[in-house]
């Protein structure tokens, strides 16, 4: 934070929802770790007070909107399974925070049929490559809400 009045020291406190690390306290900056507590978005307010001089100033308002991280609840289902050459994969993709979309891509090994992509579901119809059992690894990742 910064002043145009030399010598001025700033304290701020704080309203917290729907999120945890916000903390009251006194400098030039505020440097709390802020971490969504739910599936939706929390909020912090931050009321500033400036004072120089023993003067105190007009107090402002600072809204911190916390989008929460849509990969940490996050669950592939299910997460690890066994098929039969040219049949399909059923995973379905689910987090609980609203609106997230989920992307892959593969990592496969003597399989045809498995490709990267994009939905809530990955359903692929795999054949091995050979008389050999093959595997896929998807490496899936979620955004929502522009995180």
């Amino acid at each position: 934070m910064v002043s145009n009045v030399t010598g001025t020291s700033f304290t701020w406190t704080v309203v917290q929802s729907g999120l945890t690390g916000a903390n009251s306290g006194a400098g030039a900056t505020i440097t709390d770790s802020l971490v969504a507590s739910g599936g939706s978005s929390g909020t912090a307010i931050y009321t500033i007070n400036g004072t120089a001089h023993n003067c105190p100033g007009a107090a402002i308002t600072d809204t911190i909107t916390l989008n929460p991280d849509p990969g940490s609840s996050a669950t592939a289902t299910p997460a690890a399974s066994t098929i039969c050459s040219g049949t399909s994969t059923s995973i379905a993709l689910t987090s609980s925070v609203s609106g997230t979309i989920f992307t892959w891509t593969i990592n496969a090994t003597g399989v045809n049929g498995a490709s990267a992509g994009t939905g809530a579901t990955i359903t692929q119809t795999l054949t091995t490559a050979t008389n050999v059992p093959g595997t896929v690894t998807y490496l899936v990742s979620s955004t929502a809400n522009g995180c």
